[in-house]
């Protein structure tokens, strides 16, 4: 039986939810849509394919280009798309020129593409040179391209060995070799707010997808370095912590690689009804070094519980977990917690096990001399004290630094 248009590419999503997590992952957050006629109507009038695009919160695609695509290549342009939102490209644009930074965040992502995927549709830009290169790195070797028309409409940019060429019709070339863009690139609009917070719910979208990737042995190829560069935290602690907790639980998807079985048409992300964090484990590292650290953590972990309906479980942990207490909606922590000695906070994570404790999310507060856990179970942020171990040191994705 002869698919859909909308049916072949979700059949393309689930191929990346099974065979490439981390992009399945975060794909689930980004329904596929068919382009409205008025997009459709836009672009042609702009000389533009309609192709594919994405606004980061929906994939956008052309049926008739769409209609034209392999399965191998629907597989590859949903990834693309996903690694523009990914790798927060438009909201890293800056004063950028637009048409020369589109290049750059294509050649970027291709690459990496190329690596897991062992091909690049026909037309996909890609230069071996520009490896393991961030989109800001391609974009100084590229040149400017804010040039006017020269005679009949010919554009030429040039810049050390690069050459690129756009005829009066709009076709490019690069280098000599033709390029057929499988994608437009949308401006993301909202306020500085709106993308403050679009920014940092993609942050940990990404990270969770990383981990579902490693608990699934199938980190993406190629993505080392811009991960890092990705992930390296600027929020402040406190922002981090609300921020995770609330997006982590508007979703039940949990990290273990996804049943067949459950896989479902148009399958993506639930959104969050009413206020709830649902059950939540805070594990406090009470070794002598944290102690200057707890009122300021123990004072947002108040305000989240005055906020939100939860029920936090909050274990005090040294070289194993001297309390237990349980708070929810509406109580207030008031105690303060003393220790002492060396610290294992993985005897805080056997714990959640030997009690049956199966929690949406886990906050753990420590100054990360202490063994770490093979792997990460629930989805974890990791909240380093101001005088803890180095950021890079500790293993995990979601991880961040107090501060003042």
């Amino acid at each position: 039986m002869t698919l859909s248009i909308k049916d072949s590419l979700l059949q393309a999503r689930i191929d990346l939810l099974i065979d490439h997590p981390f992009y399945g992952s975060l794909a689930l957050h980004l329904p596929l849509v068919e382009m409205p006629k008025g997009m459709i109507a836009a672009l042609k009038a702009m000389d533009m394919e309609p192709t594919f695009c994405t606004d980061y919160k929906k994939i956008y695609y052309s049926p008739e280009f769409a209609e034209k695509c392999s399965r191998e290549d629907k597989r590859f342009i949903v990834a693309h798309e996903i690694l523009h939102v990914g790798f927060l490209h438009n909201i890293r644009k800056s004063e950028r020129e637009s048409k020369r930074w589109n290049f750059a965040t294509d050649f970027a992502i291709n690459s990496i593409l190329k690596k897991e995927f062992h091909f690049i549709p026909e037309g996909g830009l890609y230069e071996e040179k520009f490896e393991n290169m961030t989109a800001e790195e391609i974009y100084n070797k590229l040149p400017e391209m804010n040039g006017d028309k020269q005679k009949g409409g010919y554009r030429r940019y040039e810049k050390g060995d690069i050459l690129i060429e756009i005829d009066k019709d709009g076709n490019i070339k690069v280098n000599g070799k033709a390029v057929k863009p499988f994608d437009t690139h949308m401006d993301v609009k909202g306020s500085k707010q709106e993308l403050d917070e679009l920014e940092k719910e993609i942050q940990i979208q990404v990270s969770k997808a990383i981990q579902t990737a490693k608990m699934a042995g199938k980190m993406p190829a190629g993505m080392e370095i811009l991960i890092e560069e990705l992930l390296e935290p600027k929020l402040d602690w406190r922002n981090m912590l609300r921020q995770f907790m609330i997006e982590t639980a508007k979703s039940d998807f949990r990290w273990e690689r996804p049943n067949r079985r459950h896989i479902h048409d148009d399958l993506y992300m639930p959104s969050l009804t009413g206020e709830s964090l649902g059950d939540v484990a805070v594990i406090m590292d009470v070794s002598g070094s944290t102690m200057n650290a707890q009122q300021q953590f123990l004072s947002e972990c108040n305000g989240l519980l005055q906020q939100y309906e939860m029920t936090l479980n909050l274990l005090f942990c040294d070289v194993d977990v001297t309390q237990h207490d349980i708070y929810e909606h509406g109580d207030v922590i008031k105690k303060k917690y003393t220790g002492g000695g060396g610290t294992d906070i993985p005897e805080g994570l056997k714990y959640l096990d030997s009690k049956n404790l199966n929690p949406n999310v886990v906050v753990v507060l420590t100054d990360g001399y202490t063994p770490w856990p093979d792997k990460e179970k629930f989805p974890t942020l990791w909240i380093i004290t101001k005088d803890g171990v180095d950021l890079k040191d500790v293993p995990f994705n979601m991880k961040v630094k107090m501060n003042d």
